[in-house]
C-alpha cells in the first residue's frame, strides 16, 4: 500500500499491501479497531495486524488504547500472553502472532458452563500469565473471556493490553480520560471508582472469570450502565452454587475471597489464589461456604462499608525516569513541521522526553458535525502518527496527548504538573486563527511556567548550506544545528543500509541500486567535496563512504538464498562500520568547534562513546529496530533454509557455492 497521504486515511482492506505484509482477509471489526489476517512477505508467516479507528476527536480513548497497547507489548515475553512482532511501519497498527483457535467466551457464558477440571486447568494457566504481568509492574485491567484465547495447539494467550497499567510509564489513560475504563460487568469496585494501579483488580477479575466458567452466569446484571455497576460498590455478590449446587463449597469459597468487594479481603497476589486453587480440597471448610442462596433482604436493604476512592493526592504528570521534559503543541497543519524539528533538536540536545499534545476546543468545533470531526480526527491521526516517526527515527518516543479545554489553561497547567522546561509552539490549525493564535502566544509568554519557544522555519540547513560556508564562519547555534544534523545523517543510513538489505531478500530477482542519488551520506559528502572547503570533513567521512558501499556491492554478488553469508557481511562488517560511522562523525562535531571562543557542549549522542547498534532489542525504535529487526529476519531465513534442506535429504541443485 502506498503511503502516500490519502492512503493513510483510507481504512486498509483484504489484498492490499501495508509495509511488509499482505491483508489475506478480515477477521474482526469492533469500535476500537479491525482485525486483519496477513502474510509476513519475507517470512511468509502468518501474522494478524490490528489497525486502530480514527476518530479520535469524537473518541480519544482511541489513540490512547493503541498508544498505552503498542508501548506495553514491547516489554512482554511469556508463553502465555499473545506474541507481539514490533516492526518499523508507516502509519498506526499493532502485529501479533497468529493462533488458531478460539476465545473462552465461545464456551462459557449465557448459561454455556465448563467441568471443574477444566476450569481449573485454565486457571492456573490463567495465573501463569497474571502472576508474570505483575512480577513485571503491569496490571491488565481488562480480563473477560473475550481477552483469553484457547489455541488448538498450546496454553491460553492473553491479549489487548489498550487499558492496562505500567508502572514503568505515565498512566495517560488515568490522567486524560475521565470516565472508569473496562468492561463494566468484570472490574472490580474500586476500579469502577478510577483505580488503576491496584494488582488486586485483575485478581477480582479472575475470580469473576471462575464464577462464569462453572456457572455460565456472572453475580451482576450484563449492563452498560454506570448505575448498574455501582451496585457492586456496597452489595455482595450472589453465591456462584446458587447457579450450580455441584460446585463443592472450597471452591465457592476461593471464587468469592477473589471477587470481595473491598481490596483488603481478596487474595493479596496471584500466588495465592494459585495456591488455594492447586490445593482446594485440603483447605479448611468456612462458615458458610456452602451457601446456596442470594443475600437475605435485610442484607440487601441494609448493606455493609461501601467502597469509597482512594484518599491518595492527584497524581502528577512528572516522568518516572525523572528525565527533562520538553512539551509540543502539536497543530494538525504544514506549519507543526517546524515545532516538530524544534522538539527534536531540543530533546537530543538536553537528553529529553517528549510529550506531544493537541488541545481540544470544545466551542470551536462545536458547531461541526459529527461526521466532520470524524474525517477531522482521521486526518490528525495520520499526522500524528507522521510526527512519531518523525521523532522515532531519532530513538525519541513521544507521548501523545489530547486533552479539551481552553489552549492557554491546558498547556500551562500540562507544563507546571510535568515541571516541563521547555514548551513549543506551533501555528493554529484554523485558518482563521492568526490573529487568536498570536492571542495565545502572548497569554503563554506572559503566563507560561516554563520558557517557551515559538517554532519558525530555520535559516541555516546544513545539508544545503555547508558546502557555501567556511568551517570558521559558523556559528555556535549553526554549529548545533551542525549537530543535529549529523545525528540524523547517522540515523538515516543505517536506515539506507538496512532498506537496501530488505529489498535484496523480497526482490531477490531485481539488481539492487547502489547509486548515490538514494544515499544522503554520499550527496551530502559530494556536495562538499564540490566546495573544496572541507577537506577535513571529508577526510574523516569519506573512507567509511566507501567502505559502506563495498560492503553493499559484496552483499549485492550474493546469490539470493546465501542468507548465511549475508549475516555474517551484516554483523561482522555492516555494524562495525556504523559504529566507526558514529564516532567519525563525533569527531567532527568537534572539529565544527575548534574556532569558537563559547564552545556550545556537544549533542550527548555524538559525545557518548557506546555504539546502539551493539545493544539491539525489540524496545528500539526507527532506523535502529529495522536493524533489530534485519538480524532477527536473517536468522528466521537461515533456520528455515537448514530446516528444509534436512527434509530433503540432500543439497539442493540451487545451492549457492
Amino acid at each position: 500500500m502506498s503511503s502516500s497521504s490519502s492512503d493513510r486515511l483510507r481504512q486498509p482492506e483484504p489484498g492490499d499491501f501495508l509495509d511488509i505484509f499482505t491483508l489475506r482477509s478480515e477477521l474482526h471489526k469492533g469500535a476500537m479497531a479491525t482485525l486483519f489476517l496477513a502474510e509476513d512477505l519475507l517470512t511468509k508467516e502468518r501474522v494478524v495486524l490490528k489497525i486502530p479507528c480514527g476518530d479520535i476527536l469524537n473518541q480519544p480513548i482511541l489513540l490512547y488504547h493503541y498508544q498505552n497497547e503498542e508501548r506495553i507489548s514491547r516489554l512482554l515475553d511469556h508463553p502465555g500472553i499473545i506474541r507481539f512482532i514490533h516492526r518499523q511501519r508507516s502509519r498506526q497498527y499493532i502485529i501479533m502472532e497468529h493462533v488458531a483457535g478460539q476465545d473462552l467466551r465461545s464456551r462459557v457464558g449465557k448459561d454455556r458452563m465448563l467441568d471443574l477440571n477444566t476450569a481449573l486447568n485454565l486457571m492456573e494457566q490463567l495465573c501463569s500469565s497474571v502472576a508474570y504481568l505483575h512480577e513485571h509492574s503491569i496490571v491488565h485491567l481488562d480480563l473477560k473471556p473475550e481477552n483469553i484465547l484457547l489455541p488448538k495447539d498450546s496454553g491460553i494467550k492473553v491479549i489487548d493490553f489498550g487499558l492496562a497499567n505500567c508502572r514503568l510509564f505515565q498512566d495517560l489513560l488515568a490522567l486524560d480520560i475521565k470516565n472508569p475504563q473496562g468492561t463494566p460487568w468484570y472490574i472490580s469496585p474500586e476500579q469502577l471508582l478510577g483505580e488503576r494501579t491496584d494488582p488486586r483488580c485483575d485478581i477480582y477479575a479472575m475470580g469473576m472469570l471462575f464464577y462464569e466458567m462453572l456457572t455460565g452466569k456472572l453475580p451482576w446484571p450484563r449492563s452498560s450502565k454506570v448505575a448498574v455497576a455501582r451496585r457492586r460498590l456496597r452489595h455482595d455478590p450472589v453465591p456462584p452454587r446458587y447457579h450450580n449446587k455441584k460446585i463443592p463449597p472450597r471452591i465457592q469459597s476461593i471464587i468469592l475471597r477473589a471477587i470481595a468487594r473491598h481490596a483488603e479481603d481478596r487474595y493479596s497476589c496471584v500466588e495465592d489464589l494459585l495456591h488455594d486453587l492447586r490445593h482446594w480440597r485440603q483447605l479448611p471448610l468456612a462458615e458458610g461456604a456452602g451457601a446456596d442462596r442470594r443475600p437475605p433482604l435485610w442484607r440487601r436493604l441494609f448493606p455493609g462499608r461501601a467502597v469509597k476512592p482512594g484518599r491518595g493526592q492527584r497524581k502528577k504528570t512528572t516522568a518516572l525516569r525523572g528525565n527533562p521534559q520538553i512539551v509540543g503543541a502539536l497543530i494538525d497543519s504544514p506549519e507543526s513541521d517546524y515545532m516538530l524539528a524544534e522538539v527534536k533538536k531540543q530533546a537530543l540536545i538536553r537528553s529529553s522526553d517528549v510529550t506531544l499534545v493537541h488541545v481540544i476546543e470544545e466551542e470551536s468545533d462545536s458547531h461541526v458535525r459529527r461526521y466532520g470531526i470524524t474525517v477531522e480526527g482521521e486526518k490528525l491521526m495520520a499526522r500524528l502518527e507522521q510526527a512519531v516517526q518523525t521523532l522515532r527515527r531519532c530513538s525519541i518516543d513521544p507521548s501523545i496527548r489530547l486533552i479539551r479545554g481552553d489552549a492557554v489553561d491546558v498547556l500551562g497547567s500540562l507544563c507546571s504538573d510535568m515541571e516541563a522546561e521547555l514548551l513549543v509552539l506551533g501555528k493554529s490549525r484554523k485558518k482563521e486563527g492568526i490573529l487568536r493564535s498570536a492571542s495565545v502566544r502572548r497569554r503563554l509568554e506572559k503566563n507560561n511556567p516554563c520558557p517557551l519557544t515559538i517554532a519558525e522555519e530555520g535559516l541555516f540547513l546544513p545539508v544545503a548550506d555547508l558546502a557555501h560556508m567556511q568551517p570558521e564562519e559558523l556559528s555556535a547555534d549553526q554549529v548545533l544545528d551542525c549537530d543535529i544534523f549529523l545525528v540524523d545523517l547517522w540515523f538515516d543510513h543505517l536506515h539506507f543500509h538496512t532498506s537496501f538489505i530488505y529489498q535484496k531478500l523480497l526482490h531477490p530477482d531485481q539488481d539492487p541500486d547502489l547509486s548515490e542519488k538514494h544515499c544522503k551520506f554520499g550527496q551530502f559528502l559530494a556536495a562538499l567535496e564540490t566546495s573544496g572547503r572541507w577537506k577535513e570533513v571529508i577526510s574523516m567521512l569519506g573512507p567509511i563512504h566507501m567502505r559502506f558501499h563495498q560492503v553493499a556491492a559484496r552483499m549485492a554478488e550474493l546469490c539470493s538464498h546465501d542468507h548465511a553469508r549475508l549475516q555474517d557481511l551484516y554483523i561482522r562488517e555492516s555494524l562495525p562500520l556504523s559504529c566507526r560511522l558514529k564516532e567519525e562523525l563525533g569527531r567532527v562535531s568537534l572539529f565544527l568547534r575548534d574556532h569558537l571562543d563559547k564552545v556550545p557542549p556537544v549533542v550527548p549522542f555524538l559525545a557518548d562513546t557506546a555504539c546502539p547498534v551493539t545493544r539491539l532489542e525489540p524496545t528500539c525504535y526507527g532506523p535502529l529496530l529495522g536493524a533489530f529487526n534485519l538480524d532477527q529476519d536473517l536468522y528466521t531465513l537461515i533456520r528455515k533454509r537448514n530446516k528444509s534442506s534436512l527434509e530433503g535429504g540432500k543439497r539442493r541443485t540451487d545451492e549457492c557455492d
